[in-house]
């Protein structure tokens, strides 16, 4: 799928009228992981949303083009499952096709609550069903992950840190995606 279409997938509608309920008029910082050129960035600032952004990828190119693009945010190369900030650092921490791309989902779905206060947006493009496939493909510089969760066990964590969980089927023409909206469990 082309970046044009990526970024105007209707799971970026979705996912910023959450936050915008929540932050409408009021200043709010989020953590971007899986920035994609900013795609998410440019959706928020286009809602009139007072963010103060801060978003990861592991991919350097990736941070390189973010950085001469959009002066006006923090972009810090580093893993989803090793994130370098205290806990309850961001007041929502938005993953977005990332997941999927790692071996496993436990470690990074744990880092994304130990660094939010209240919010954690979970964007997959692979939709968990049944059977779960782990798919590691080789490719000239090594290779990737992607895999289709069971959504039994990747709910029941997501449960298990969240006071809330709502789950969003956004179909599109293209890839429908499914969004988790959660609220995280009080300390």
């Amino acid at each position: 799928m082309s970046e044009g279409r990526r970024a105007e997938h209707p799971s970026h509608a979705v996912v910023t009228e959450r936050i915008a309920a929540l932050y409408s008029g009021a200043p709010f910082e989020l953590l971007d992981c899986g920035v994609l050129s900013g795609v998410t960035y440019h959706h928020l600032l286009q809602a009139g949303l007072e963010v103060d952004y801060t978003g990861i990828d592991i991919g350097e190119a990736a941070i390189a083009d973010c950085r001469k693009l959009h002066p006006g945010a923090r972009w810090e190369q580093m893993s989803v499952a090793d994130l370098a900030f205290p806990e309850g650092s961001f007041d929502v921490v938005n993953c977005r096709h990332v997941l999927e791309s790692l071996p496993y989902y436990e470690t990074a779905v744990r880092e994304l609550f130990r660094v939010a206060r209240r919010t954690v947006a979970i964007c997959m493009f692979q939709v968990p069903r049944e059977p779960e496939a782990l798919l590691r493909r080789e490719t000239a510089n090594g290779y990737i992950w992607l895999n289709r969760y069971a959504p039994g066990p990747f709910e029941a964590l997501l449960h298990s840190l969240s006071e809330s969980v709502e789950i969003i089927d956004v179909p599109a023409d293209h890839r429908r995606n499914r969004v988790y909206f959660c609220t995280k469990r009080s300390a």
